[in-house]
């Protein structure tokens, strides 16, 4: 009578001894880290790929110390699912985690009550970094690896950061509105908790000065997807400065907050003035007219800020880039070209 032999389970040691390699290096040449040779690299993947090695997720956690997952943290994140940017950069990290073999944890994010344990992930993603946020602060003091979706406000720790490049699309903005004849611009953007807030408010300052032009600055609230709050305070800009003749907001609900306004006091987009959005979203497209705004590419930015804190966290000896910029892309529409004869320009 035959018996049915057991398949016995190929470990990490055969692996190693099938490459000729140490234990070390064949863990590391799996896991993509360390320094070797290319050859020996491909030597440790092909001695697995024979062998049909599969990773005892267990064991290389009690080898390792990691959970294999990391953590998203975004203010009031349970809110911001509304938003088809946050939408975009948790698939974009779910995308980069999975890529990685780790899980994507949403962390509870109610920014007044401490958080009463570490969570247990490897490292976090911050999303859009607030500086009042008081559980962000807790994660920044946790010893866990952290990196930044989108510029810190000043007085945060310093760590790794992956933003849109909004300054270089901010600035091509402003040049294409000197060129339709514009003489008083004015900004409304999110103040000084926002490091993208920050960003934008001096780059809109900056290039003002350059240019000569009297530049208005008005804050908002980071987060507010309010339409009305956004309308009151246009109003209240339009009429504090009559003469202003491009409005740059930092978002979709302040721009449409701005048409209402406009509407409001009989002013007429492209004629009286002209509008454009640091941010974008679906409704910047149907507006009349529609409103130029700037793709940050929310999922390449979710993707790219996970990769980076995976590398982060396998190497912790290595001493990523502080700053890494994504191009931001522009999409013209008709509320940046001036209008002629009292017609919107098409």
């Amino acid at each position: 009578m035959m018996c049915r032999m057991r398949r016995q389970t190929v470990t990490l040691k055969d692996v190693a001894r099938a490459a000729q390699v140490s234990l070390s290096t064949a863990s590391e040449a799996l896991s993509g880290t360390g320094r070797m040779t290319e050859a020996t690299r491909e030597a440790v993947l092909r001695a697995a790929a024979a062998l049909q090695y599969r990773p005892n997720a267990v064991a290389r956690g009690l080898r390792t110390g990691l959970v294999q997952s990391i953590g998203l943290h975004h203010l009031h994140a349970g809110d911001r699912f509304a938003s088809h940017y946050f939408r975009e950069f948790v698939t974009g990290a779910l995308e980069g985690s999975q890529a990685g073999d780790y899980d994507l944890t949403l962390l509870s994010s109610n920014p007044q009550v401490p958080r009463n344990r570490v969570p247990r992930v490897d490292g976090v993603i911050i999303a859009d970094p607030i500086g009042d946020d008081l559980r962000a602060a807790e994660l920044l003091a946790s010893g866990l690896p952290v990196v930044a979706g989108e510029h810190p406000p000043p007085g945060m720790p310093a760590f790794p950061v992956v933003a849109a490049d909004h300054e270089a699309a901010l600035r091509r903005i402003l040049d294409h509105a000197l060129a339709q004849g514009i003489t008083r611009p004015a900004f409304i953007g999110p103040d000084a908790n926002s490091g993208w807030g920050v960003l934008l408010r001096g780059a809109f300052l900056a290039w003002c000065e350059e240019n000569g032009l009297p530049g208005v600055t008005r804050e908002s609230r980071f987060g507010n997807l309010d339409t009305a709050e956004h309308e009151a305070q246009v109003g209240e800009l339009l009429t504090a400065e009559p003469s202003v003749d491009l409005l740059v907001m930092s978002s979709e609900p302040l721009a449409l907050g701005a048409l209402a306004a406009l509407r409001d006091r009989g002013l007429v987009p492209c004629a009286d003035i002209l509008l454009a959005c640091c941010g974008d979203g679906p409704m910047l497209s149907v507006t009349d007219p529609t409103i130029t705004g700037v793709d940050m590419h929310p999922r390449a930015l979710g993707r790219a800020c996970a990769e980076l804190l995976i590398r982060v966290i396998e190497n912790e000896g290595e001493t990523p880039e502080r700053r890494t910029l994504l191009p931001a892309e522009i999409h013209w529409r008709r509320s940046t070209t001036r209008a002629r004869d009292g017609h919107p320009a098409v």
